[in-house]
C-alpha cells in the first residue's frame, strides 16, 4: 500500500492529511497504553507517547520527501530504539511503529541494584546470594543478587549494576575489569566473604555499586540535520560486536565527515540498509556515491550473512537500481585489515582476526600494498565456522567461547591456521573477550614453534579502521 509523495501530490495540505491518517492510525494502536499527544510546525508533524518508564516521539518531515523518525528514550535518557526511513509505504512504516510501539512499552523504570557473585562454580556464592537476597528483603532494599559459576559470568554480566568476584577467583580481576569497561567489578573482601557476613557485603555493594562505573554513552537527541549538505560519500556499516549487531553510517566529503548516527533496535534486517540510504539521500541527494561494509560474504555484489538472515541478496544491485548511485560492497574484516594496514603498517602486508565477544569462529581479512589478498571476504562467518568441524579443541569451542581463557584457545588455533597457510609477518586482532596478547603467544606456541610466530599486536578499537578502509576501498576501486 503505497504512501503518496511528492510526485503524485502537489499539495502539502494534501501530504499532511495522507500522513495524518497514519499519526491516527498509530494513535489507535497506543490508545489505553500510554499517554498521547500531538504537536506540529511549518514542516513537521509529531505524535508523542509516554509510560511511566519511557517516552518515544513520531516525526514525520516534510522536505523534498517525507521523512519519519522514530525514537524511544528511557528514564536515564538513553536511546533505546532509534530509526528513520522515507516514508513511502504505509505497511512498511506501520511495521517499523509496532516495532518502536514493543519497545517502549516492554521499558521498566528499575531503581533496584542488580548485584552478580561469582565463584569457580557458583556453589559457594549461591548460598551467600540466598542470605543476601533474604536479608535485602527484610531490610526493604532495593538491591538483588545473583550468583554464577566462572564460566558463566561473561554471558551474565550484561545486565548487572556491580560484578563481585569471589576470594578463590581473585586472579581473574583484571581480566574482568578489563573486559567489562563498563561494569564495576571488584574482589569480595576475603573477611566478608569466609564469614558470610551477609550486612557486611551488602553495605560494600552498595558504597562501591557506582565506583568505577563509566558513563554509558547516550544517543543523540537532536533532529535529522536537514542543513548539512555536499557529501560525496554515504558509508554504511553493519558491525558485528558484544553478541549483537550495530548499524551506523557516516557522510563524507572528501575525507571530512559531515554526518554519524547509528541505529539502534533490536534486530536489523537488509529493509533497514536501505532505509538508511533512502533517508540519507533525500537529505542530501548529491552524494555520488554509497558504501556498504558488512559480515559476511560479499560474492558478484550479493551478501550473504546468515545471522541476519540474510542469503544471496543482491544489495548492490538493488541500491543502484533504486537510487541510481555507484555502490560499493565489501566484507566488514577486509575493511578493518585495509584500514589498519593503511594507518598503521603504511601499506605493508597485514593480517587481520576479529572475533566478536559470544562468537567461537571469528572473521579474518588480509591486506598489502592498498589491496585485499584473495578472496578473504569470502571467508568470514560462517565460512570460517566451517573449519571448526575438522579442528581439535580440548573442549566445545561454544564452552570455550563463554570464557577470556577459551576465547585464546579459540583464537590461537585459527591464528594458526593463518600464519601456517599464509606466512603472514604481522597479525592485528580485535577481541574484548581477549585482553592479554602474552596469553595469546603462549597459546600459539603450543600449537607451532616460536620462531614462525609473527608480530601480534592488539587493538583497542575497530571502528576507524573500518570506515578508514572502507573509505580508501571506495576511492580506489571506481571499477567495482
Amino acid at each position: 500500500m503505497p504512501f503518496m509523495n511528492h510526485n503524485e501530490v502537489n499539495a502539502v495540505d494534501d501530504i499532511r492529511k495522507t500522513a495524518s491518517g497514519l499519526i491516527q492510525w498509530m494513535e489507535d494502536q497506543a490508545a489505553g497504553r500510554c499517554e498521547i499527544s500531538e504537536s506540529a510546525e511549518s514542516n513537521m508533524d509529531c505524535l508523542h507517547l509516554k509510560t511511566e518508564f519511557a517516552q518515544a516521539n513520531v516525526a514525520i518531515y516534510y522536505l523534498e520527501y517525507t521523512i519519519c523518525e522514530l525514537r524511544v528514550v528511557d528514564h536515564r535518557g538513553e536511546n533505546v530504539f532509534y530509526l528513520h526511513f522515507e516514508l513511502n509505504d504505509i505497511d512498511h512504516a506501520k511495521s517499523l511503529y509496532t516495532e518502536m510501539l514493543e519497545s517502549l512499552l516492554k521499558q521498566k523504570l528499575d531503581n533496584d541494584i542488580h548485584v552478580l557473585l561469582c565463584c569457580t562454580c557458583g556453589l559457594t556464592t549461591s548460598f551467600f546470594t540466598m542470605k543476601l537476597n533474604e536479608a535485602a528483603s527484610t531490610m526493604d532494599l532495593k538491591i538483588d543478587f545473583e550468583a554464577v559459576p566462572y564460566d558463566k559470568l561473561y554471558e551474565t554480566a550484561a545486565s548487572k549494576d556491580l560484578i563481585l568476584l569471589a576470594p578463590q577467583i581473585g586472579y581473574q580481576l583484571k581480566n574482568a575489569q578489563e573486559i567489562l569497561t563498563d561494569k564495576t567489578v571488584m574482589a569480595i573482601p576475603a573477611a566478608i566473604f569466609s564469614s558470610y557476613d551477609v550486612f557486611g557485603l551488602i553495605s560494600f555493594a552498595r558504597d562501591n555499586v557506582h565506583k568505577d562505573a563509566k558513563e554509558k554513552a547516550s544517543g543523540s537527541a537532536e533532529r535529522l540535520n536537514q542543513t548539512e549538505k555536499g557529501g560525496s560519500v554515504l558509508l554504511v556499516s553493519v558491525i558485528n560486536m558484544e553478541r549483537r549487531t550495530q548499524l551506523a553510517y557516516r557522510v563524507y566529503d572528501g575525507h571530512d565527515i559531515l554526518m554519524e548516527k547509528q541505529i539502534v533496535k533490536e534486530t536489523y534486517a537488509a529493509s533497514d540498509i536501505l532505509d538508511v540510504i533512502a533517508t540519507v539521500l533525500t537529505l542530501d541527494p548529491k552524494i555520488e556515491t554509497v558504501g556498504v561494509v558488512s559480515p559476511g560474504s560479499f560474492i558478484d555484489g550479493k551478501l550473504t550473512y546468515e545471522k541476519a538472515n540474510i542469503f544471496g541478496l543482491d544489495i548492490r544491485n538493488e541500491i543502484e537500481q533504486r537510487f541510481k548511485k555507484k555502490t560499493v560492497v565489501l566484507n566488514d574484516t577486509d575493511a578493518m585489515a585495509l584500514g589498519y594496514s593503511i594507518r598503521e603498517r603504511k601499506g605493508e602486508e597485514t593480517a587481520f582476526y576479529f572475533l566478536p565477544s559470544g562468537e567461537y569462529a571469528g572473521n579474518i581479512g588480509m591486506s598489502e600494498n592498498g589491496m585485499i589478498f584473495g578472496n578473504a571476504g569470502h571467508m568470514g562467518g560462517s565460512q570460517l565456522a566451517g573449519i571448526t568441524d575438522i579442528m581439535t579443541f580440548p573442549k566445545n569451542p561454544y564452552a570455550l567461547a563463554k570464557t577470556p581463557e577459551g576465547n585464546v584457545i579459540l583464537a590461537a588455533r585459527y591464528i594458526a591456521g593463518l600464519i601456517t597457510f599464509t606466512g603472514c609477518a604481522h597479525v592485528a586482532y580485535y577481541a574484548k573477550m581477549i585482553p592479554d596478547t602474552e596469553a595469546l603467544k603462549k597459546e600459539l606456541e603450543t600449537i607451532i614453534r616460536r620462531e614462525y610466530i609473527p608480530e601480534i599486536v592488539k587493538v583497542a578499537s575497530i571502528r576507524d579502521y573500518l570506515y578508514d578502509g572502507a573509505m580508501y576501498y571506495i576511492e580506489n576501486r571506481k571499477d567495482q
